[in-house]
This record gives C-alpha cells, sequence and structure tokens, in this order.
C-alpha cells in the first residue's frame, strides 16, 4: 500500500474513536433526562443544591469541550465558569423539556468561539507561537483519546509526531468546521445532538463534518510526510 493511503488511513483512525466512544443508545436515557427535568425544575424554584448537582454531572464534560476548542487549562476553566454562571442567572428561561446539556453547550461553544475570534484579532497569533505559550500541553490532550500501540521508542516518538500534526491541524479549521470536529469525533455527540446545540440543520452538521474531515486529511497528509513511515 501506497504512503498516501497509509497517511489517509491514519487519519481515518481519528473519526472512528468517536464510534468507538458513542454508545449505542445515543444520548442519555429517559430516566436520566427524567431526573434531570426534575432537577432543573427544583433548580428554577431555588434549590441550590439541584443546580450543584448539574453543575457536577457536567462540569468534567464541559472542560472537555472548552479545552478541545482553546487548548488552555486557565481559558477552559474560566469560560467553563462564565458559562454555568450565563446558565444560573438565566435560569427562569430554561425550557425543562429540553436538554441540560444542550442549553450549556450552545452557550460554551459560544463563549469558545467569540474568545478565539478576540484572541486572533488581538494576537494575531500564529500556532507555533500559540504552542510554545501553553507549553504543549493542549496538543497531547485535544488527541489523548487516539488509540495507542506504543511499544518502543521509535514508536512513542511517532505517535507524539502525529498528535502535534493532528493538533496543528486542528487549529487551520475555521470555527464552524473545528467545532463540528471536536464535538463529533473528539466529544462524541451525535449529529442531532449537535444540530440542537448550534441551532442548524444535521445535514449542515454532517456537510460541517465532512469538509472539515477533507481539510484535516489535506493538511496532515503535507504535515506527516516524510515524518512518520504511515
Amino acid at each position: 500500500m501506497d504512503q498516501g493511503c497509509n497517511r489517509v488511513n491514519t487519519v481515518s483512525k481519528i473519526h472512528s474513536v468517536a464510534e468507538r466512544k458513542r454508545p449505542a443508545a445515543q444520548g442519555a436515557s429517559e430516566d436520566r433526562r427524567e431526573e434531570e427535568r426534575r432537577l432543573m425544575e427544583r433548580a428554577k424554584s431555588g434549590d441550590g443544591s439541584a443546580f450543584d448537582e448539574m453543575t457536577r454531572r457536567y462540569s468534567e464534560k464541559a472542560y472537555s469541550v472548552a479545552y478541545q476548542m482553546l487548548a488552555s487549562h486557565d481559558d477552559a476553566r474560566d469560560l467553563v465558569q462564565d458559562a454555568f454562571l450565563e446558565v444560573f442567572r438565566t435560569l427562569e428561561r430554561f425550557n425543562t423539556q429540553y436538554r441540560f446539556s444542550t442549553w450549556l453547550y450552545r452557550i460554551l461553544i459560544n463563549k469558545c468561539i467569540n474568545y478565539r475570534k478576540r484572541e486572533a484579532r488581538r494576537r494575531m497569533y500564529s500556532f507555533s507561537d500559540y504552542g510554545g505559550r501553553n507549553g504543549g500541553a493542549g496538543k497531547q490532550f485535544l488527541v489523548s483519546n487516539l488509540p495507542s500501540s506504543e511499544k518502543n521508542p521509535h514508536e512513542v516518538l511517532e505517535n507524539a509526531e502525529l498528535k502535534r500534526s493532528i493538533m496543528a491541524a486542528l487549529d487551520t479549521l475555521s470555527e464552524r468546521h473545528r467545532t463540528v470536529v471536536v464535538l463529533f469525533d473528539l466529544e462524541g455527540l451525535s449529529h442531532r445532538q449537535i444540530a440542537e446545540i448550534l441551532q442548524c440543520p444535521e445535514g449542515t452538521v454532517m456537510s460541517r463534518l465532512h469538509h472539515g474531515r477533507l481539510k484535516l486529511k489535506r493538511v496532515l497528509s503535507k504535515r506527516l510526510a516524510g515524518y512518520l513511515d504511515l
């Protein structure tokens, strides 16, 4: 098999991670949704412990989404906190017939996108500068779900280069493509869940995912050429 085909096959492994992570039954069970609906009804009535419980359930997942979008521990923590505060301030507007996660992620994603746009205008940073400021930590976290086949030092080095290349490639995507790739391929959300979060048709989500993956493959093929024997 030629190198080009091998590179494409390697990139395809990234997309299969979400499929292995995604449960057979998409989304939360009806029992869990009903339990969370009751919690949010209590929270809207002023029960702080109910909102604390929802925060506990979703803080880790929200942080993961923010970190995948921003590649910065501090920025992710700050925006997650801002998102939960906004949710709390607008509790009276929340319709408990809908998923709490959809509402939270919509607020969080918008904050992440707006933050990235502000940073881009303010700093006009390159990927290399950004990676240097964060010590490379974001690169490792972003693709931590990649299948690991590290068996010797040579393979370890190859895997590290692959992770750096994936992070760099992801950073070249537009906000709309990056968001869908992060939510679907890295966070394991369904097309329907993403459509609800972004308030767009499922077909739009699928189209953005398709074009985002194509660009990732093109960028990765160039970046990995000459580095890895894929």
